[in-house]
């Protein structure tokens, strides 16, 4: 597909508005039926210039609003009146305590806590605290779950009498249920390896079933499953895309169209049945995230971040930290010209997206602006002229397209791209692979590994099964394709060539789960994010040494990383070593960390003397320089999410 469109023509708007601006119309059109959007009504209940904070919960009664608020290397809960007034704090210490939820009685809080964590332990435990109603003051919280908490997986059974939670130990996931006063935890249902991802557990308003989804590996959609509190099977009752919330008495789920993700992105959602009509769409402002239900069961509750990002550049080899933007948007870098002067950047600028153009040396800086409908992920060419990005199709597929930044004129590559260039990488960590770029897609029962030149068709690189989507990572240098499929506990990792090269053949089969692969630039390294088996292993880089023939050179081993948890490999240019970005620890601080292949040096931390939080970088063409779009919050607020009568009327509710 290669629809060329000129950049403020009579034909992009109506392209826009075919994609996204009609988003309401995506599934309607398919069923023949309009579905409704509708405009939630947004009150703000409580706000901070200082504080972070998260996952809201009414009491009972409506008169107390209790939250996470998150400081550096804790968070604890605070309480606030719905009236009005100064927020205080009912837990106190260097804990992560969160993601309350108050018993029917209004008398009790249930929540999540690192407190009785040993050293190197990551995960929370279920805590039990009295709640005064009448003054808003908590008591001595005390420890219920033996299991550390898989999530943010908290559920209280209508009578407050269980308490519902994900753990895993090994490859085991299970479903746990435990006595609201301690005792012996149930386990009401238990997945293997096959099973990726367990969340959002909801009691039905009897108390008999736990749902909850569940994504099986080789899946984008959820399964929404329920498990009885006594003996017996749990049981599929419906699928989701992006689920977000269940409401088991309503027959119906919230699921997340797209993310909102770069900078003015509003996320959107849709409200649809156990069996996949969609009831209504609705979209809330950007940087808010959904919560629990009301008292009335009405609407949710929300919390908004007020956080603006400048770019921010840092010498790979150590140096002062430089701001490149002012802190007045949430700025993230794209990329870098081929010679490392200049840094790209996604921006609003009185409202318009714009890309800029920004030298690390100072001078002017240069910007073209984006349609508003854009969203990340977002991937710069190697020659600085062309960008692409994706638009949402629907809640399983998106849009990519390729603009040339000096005229706007943009080019439809696919409307059925899977998360484009998150599935796969070229040499050293670019989403590009000789100056084209790299995307998947689902054509009928193949997932198709792509290339496209900025102008031009696309090639396939190479067809895999479609169960594959979701299942591993794609590692392209070349025509080499590496990729990896879980074996139990292990990794197995192949090499294949060419969409009608040989066989793929089988490189290693490593212990614990190895995704992402990365090759280096000349083609003689892999490296994969890496967790050992065991409940709270540490990430490393595993890597492993490739011949041209395809042979193995030098056997995998498991380098240091430096981050509890973590992400984005990217080689420097002489291959010697990389840049490695992730989470360090309960304190959920993020860094860059560079971490060389020669033996005896120990990871460093790049982004050391920048205390703000990121969540993502950009390493510079000759390794110089590593941008990142640096932190600042500016406060938080909580808001209730009316949705009306939609959440009232129903589905068809399983009993």
């Amino acid at each position: 597909m290669t629809d060329f469109v000129a950049a403020g023509g009579s034909r992009l708007p109506k392209l826009l508005v075919g994609m996204l601006g009609a988003v309401a119309l995506i599934v309607a059109q398919a069923s023949g039926q309009q579905v409704r959007t509708i405009e939630p009504q947004l009150t703000r209940l409580f706000g901070s210039d200082s504080m972070q904070m998260w996952n809201p919960v009414l009491s009972p009664d409506g008169r107390w609003i209790v939250f996470f608020r998150e400081e550096a290397q804790k968070g604890n809960l605070w309480v606030v009146s719905a009236a009005g007034g100064e927020p205080v704090p009912i837990t106190t210490g260097p804990y992560g305590d969160f993601n309350p939820v108050f018993f029917p009685s209004g008398d009790r809080i249930a929540f999540q806590s690192t407190r009785p964590a040993r050293p190197g332990d990551p995960h929370a435990y279920v805590m039990v605290m009295p709640f005064d109603p009448r003054t808003g003051r908590g008591g001595t919280p005390r420890q219920v779950s033996l299991e550390g908490i898989y999530g943010q997986t908290l559920a209280l059974s209508p009578d407050g009498e269980w308490i519902a939670y994900f753990a895993m130990a090994d490859t085991l996931k299970r479903l746990m249920a435990v006595p609201s006063t301690g005792g012996t935890a149930r386990t009401l249902a238990e997945f293997g390896n096959s099973v990726m991802l367990i969340q959002n557990p909801e009691w039905s308003g009897d108390g008999r079933f736990v749902y909850f989804g569940l994504r099986r590996r080789g899946t984008e959609t959820r399964s929404v499953m329920r498990a009885p509190l006594t003996q017996g099977p749990a049981e599929q009752l419906g699928t989701a895309g992006a689920l977000v919330r269940i409401f088991p008495d309503r027959g119906l789920v919230l699921q997340q169209i797209n993310q909102g993700q770069g900078p003015g992105q509003a996320p959107s959602y849709e409200i649809a049945t156990l069996e996949g009509r969609t009831v209504v769409r609705f979209r809330i402002p950007r940087n808010m995230q959904l919560g629990r239900l009301t008292p009335d069961g009405r609407g949710l509750l929300a919390s908004q971040r007020n956080v603006v990002a400048p770019i921010r550049v840092v010498p790979v080899a150590g140096g002062p930290v430089r701001q490149l933007t002012e802190a007045r948007e949430y700025d993230w870098p794209l990329g870098w010209s081929p010679d490392g002067s200049h840094v790209y950047a996604w921006t609003r600028i009185n409202g318009q997206e714009e890309v800029m153009r920004l030298p690390v040396n100072g001078g002017p800086a240069a910007q073209w602006p984006m349609p508003r409908e854009t969203e990340q992920p977002a991937t710069l060419g190697p020659d600085g002229r062309y960008l692409a990005y994706s638009l949402t199709s629907g809640s399983d597929s998106r849009t990519l397209a390729v603009r040339r930044l000096a005229d706007g004129e943009t080019r439809v590559v696919t409307r059925t791209a899977l998360s484009p260039m998150a599935y796969v990488t070229g040499p050293g960590g670019s989403s590009t692979n000789g100056g084209e770029f790299l995307y998947v897609e689902r054509r009928g029962d193949r997932l198709e590994l792509r290339t496209t030149p900025p102008e031009g068709p696309s090639h396939l690189l190479r067809a895999f099964p479609a169960s594959y989507a979701g299942r591993t990572g794609f590692g392209v240098h070349g025509n080499r394709i590496a990729y990896v499929e879980p074996r139990g506990d292990s990794t197995a990792v192949f090499v294949a060539q060419g969409p009608n090269g040989r066989a793929p053949r089988l490189l290693a089969t490593v212990s614990g789960r190895a995704p992402n692969p990365v090759w280096s630039h000349d083609g003689r390294w892999l490296a994969f994010d890496h967790y050992p088996p065991g409940q709270g292993s540490r990430y490393g880089v595993l890597l492993i040494g490739i011949g041209p023939d395809g042979t193995i050179t030098d056997p995998p081993r498991v380098l240091e990383a430096g981050p509890q948890f973590g992400w984005q490999i990217e080689w420097l240019p002489d291959d010697r070593a990389f840049t490695v970005f992730g989470m360090t620890g309960l304190g959920n601080e993020t860094h860059v960390f560079l971490v060389s292949l020669r033996e005896g040096e120990r990871p460093v931390s790049i982004t050391r003397d920048d205390p703000s939080m990121r969540w993502g970088y950009s390493l510079s063409p000759d390794g110089r320089y590593v941008a990142y779009p640096a932190e600042i919050p500016r406060g938080s607020s909580l808001w209730r999410v009316d949705l009306g009568d939609v959440l009232v009327g129903g589905g068809n509710p399983r009993r």
